[in-house]
Formats: C-alpha cells, sequence, structure tokens
C-alpha cells in the first residue's frame, strides 16, 4: 500500500470515529437533558406545577423524593386506563413494603369527571391518586403518546420511560433491577 493511500484511509478512518464521537456524545446529552428535566418536572417548585391529591387537597410532589417511582399518566378518556389500573394497583400492593410508590397522574381533568369515571371501574386503593391541574408533568416530559409511565429510582433517575400501554411483566422486572442496583 503507498503512503497516499494510507494516508487517505487514515483521514477516511478518522473523520468517521470523530463523526461517531460526536454523535454520541449529542445523544448523551439531549438524553441527560430530557432526564433532567423529566426530575425537575416531578419535583419542581414552579407556581404552575398544581397538584391535587385524591381528596382534592393540594400537595407537592418533592414528599415523593428519595421513593423508588412509577408515575403513570392517564386521562378518563383514553381506554387503557381501564386495562392499566389493575397493573398497577398489583404492583403497587407487591412492591409498598419495598419503599415502591405507584403514581396515577390525571391529566387536568376536573374532579367530576375524575369521579364519574372512578365510579365505573373496581377501586383501586393501591394506587396514589394524584390531578395533574396544568398537565405540567405531561408537558415536562415530552409526553405525546397516552398513556405514558416514567419509572424513576431513589436516586430520582429516570430509569424507563414506557409509551403506550404498560405491562405488569415489564413494570415487575424494571422494579426488580432498580431494587437489585440499589442494594
Amino acid at each position: 500500500m503507498t503512503k497516499k493511500r494510507f494516508l487517505v484511509l487514515f483521514v477516511i478512518i478518522l473523520v468517521v470515529t470523530v463523526v461517531l464521537a460526536i454523535t454520541y456524545f449529542v445523544r448523551s446529552v439531549a438524553k441527560d437533558r430530557l432526564e433532567n428535566e423529566a426530575v425537575k418536572t416531578l419535583f419542581t417548585e414552579d407556581s404552575n406545577a398544581q397538584y391535587l391529591d385524591a381528596a382534592n387537597n393540594p400537595i407537592s410532589l418533592s414528599q415523593y423524593e428519595d421513593k423508588i417511582l412509577v408515575v403513570n399518566v392517564w386521562a378518563s378518556w383514553s381506554p387503557y386506563t381501564e386495562i392499566e389500573f389493575p397493573i398497577l394497583d398489583d404492583v403497587a400492593m407487591r412492591y409498598q413494603d419495598k419503599g415502591v410508590r405507584v403514581l396515577a397522574l390525571n391529566r387536568k381533568e376536573t374532579q367530576p369527571q375524575i369521579e364519574r369515571f372512578l365510579a365505573s371501574i373496581p377501586l383501586y386503593s393501591n394506587i396514589e391518586r394524584i390531578t395533574d391541574v396544568n398537565d405540567f408533568f405531561y408537558s415536562g416530559i415530552d409526553g405525546y403518546a397516552m398513556p405514558e409511565t416514567v419509572i424513576y429510582d431513589s436516586n430520582g433517575k429516570i430509569i424507563e420511560h414506557i409509551r403506550g400501554v404498560v405491562t405488569k411483566e415489564r413494570l415487575e422486572n424494571t422494579l426488580e433491577a432498580i431494587l437489585k442496583s440499589e442494594e
């Protein structure tokens, strides 16, 4: 191989390597930024973030810091809510003694809308139901599918963001992995 061919090949390999490194860096930064925004959205003190508990009292989600969280965004108009609530309730019951909290965050529906819907389905008492008055959380996680579920470890790091219907197996596998890593 001549020196000229070797030099051309070296330059090509160098350019490809640099492009791959830049792509990796840009994607990592974008992912970290999105995760940081989702964490800030969950534990924010922003006045636009208005949450109500099941009794319609104002609450702050900062009370859930240092917990392993499953945050499911739902609405009465989503047909998937009836599929997911039994799964979420079962997972909440199974993992409550392990420090896992399951939050069902309603997307800014009125209390009468929520109550009408809940009256039409079985009672799921292990899920912590919260209303996101301004749809702040959903916007903060760049939500675009319904439903969406975000799973956080106890350090507030997003471990998984599921767009679409969540399965019990996927939830349990993710929670088991988090619990094992935090031992």
